[in-house]
């Protein structure tokens, strides 16, 4: 098998303007598919929300330079050239190891889960909400997820210790004993101000609080984590991904590790993480928002190891789900299943795609 082609669809931003905190002005997210296509008639697909479509345009020559010719099963090959080799992950390297692993599992007709070795068909996923303009507005969706199936419920609340410890408690009174719940300001404290709300959260029984200070705080993590029964997660900034984790294992700076694998490297640099984080017996807790086909490269990844408890689904539901016949949804016990479909294993809507594109490269 050899690939024949590398093309890109530039397509309409998200019609939705997304926020996780209050400081964050809200968002224009871009999406982007692209497509290798094999000597055999299978094509690996993929569509970000992280790939600016400038940059993309300017490194497609280059990518077609270096990947037409090359078989799929080179993957490791192909992607160390992108990212170790010159330290530099990202979106549009993601991307390409992405793609290359669905094009594997078209041609070997398995689901990518079963190519890297499946240790489970299904898993409990949990809710990951925008931020909210009001604390009824919290209550409300934590209601829709739980009515759902949801038995687990993540807030990006404002990023402000005082107003987010108040939605914590109104969603707890509501949903706590229901729901697992969780809190993600986003790096937004400071040290007294995580310390303030951890408190808060502990009491409250909460699942685990992550990113609570910048990730670049290795001591005040470090502290937070010692003093607090509570797991802290933490490292989803650290965009040079598997080589920047060292340090917060050596030193029990957090209790899991989390990544977005659509940036530091795709399917290939999230089994590694996974598989370092084993080493240490930590957990490792991949942030899975995006698209959908952002969440399945995530999920296949979950369901090859045993070291994840929790898929990450972006709610309300379908509100990423770009370009797509098929999408990912929780079941009414709050789990999702394993894709049976070769690859990623969710089908794209092209008629949807034509409609969405701007420009096709």
């Amino acid at each position: 098998m050899k690939i024949t082609s590398v093309k890109a669809h530039i397509l309409k931003p998200n019609e939705r303007k997304f926020r996780w905190k209050e400081e964050w002005s809200p968002m224009t997210i871009h999406h982007v598919l692209l497509r290798i296509g094999s000597d055999e008639g299978h094509e690996g697909q993929f569509i970000s929300w992280l790939m600016d479509p400038g940059l993309v345009e300017t490194a497609l020559p280059g990518l077609r330079d270096l990947l037409i010719g090359r078989d799929p099963h080179d993957v490791e090959q192909i992607s160390y050239k992108l990212t170790d080799s010159l330290r530099s992950p990202g979106a549009v390297a993601s991307a390409v190891d992405i793609c290359l692993w669905d094009l594997l599992g078209k041609h070997h007709g398995e689901p990518i889960y079963r190519l890297l070795g499946a240790a489970r068909n299904s898993m409990r996923a949990y809710a990951s909400t925008i931020m909210y303009d009001t604390v009824p507005e919290y209550v409300k969706i934590a209601e829709e997820c739980y009515e759902q199936g949801f038995r687990a419920f993540k807030l990006h609340a404002f990023g402000v210790p005082d107003k987010d410890i108040e939605v914590c408690r109104a969603v707890h009174k509501a949903f706590g004993g229901k729901m697992d719940l969780m809190l993600d300001p986003v790096n937004a404290y400071d040290r007294l101000g995580a310390f303030k709300v951890g408190k808060v959260l502990e009491e409250l029984d909460f699942y685990w609080f992550e990113a609570p200070i910048a990730d670049s705080d290795l001591l005040g993590l470090a502290d937070l984590t010692r003093s607090f029964k509570m797991p802290i997660t933490a490292t989803e900034s650290v965009l040079e991904g598997l080589r920047g984790y060292p340090k917060y294992l050596t030193g029990h700076v957090c209790d899991s590790i989390r990544s977005v694998g659509d940036w530091i490297g795709g399917i290939s640099a999230m089994r590694k993480s996974a598989a370092l984080c084993e080493a240490f017996n930590a957990k490792y807790e991949p942030h899975s928002y995006g698209t959908t086909l952002v969440q399945a490269a995530h999920l296949h990844v979950m369901l090859a190891i045993h070291n994840c408890d929790l898929f990450e689904l972006p709610v309300p539901q379908g509100i990423l789900d770009v370009g797509m016949k098929d999408t990912i949804r929780v079941t009414k016990d709050g789990m999702v299943e394993a894709p049976t479909k070769p690859g990623l294993g969710y089908d794209i809507d092209w008629d949807a795609i034509k409609k969405l594109t701007v420009k096709e490269i």
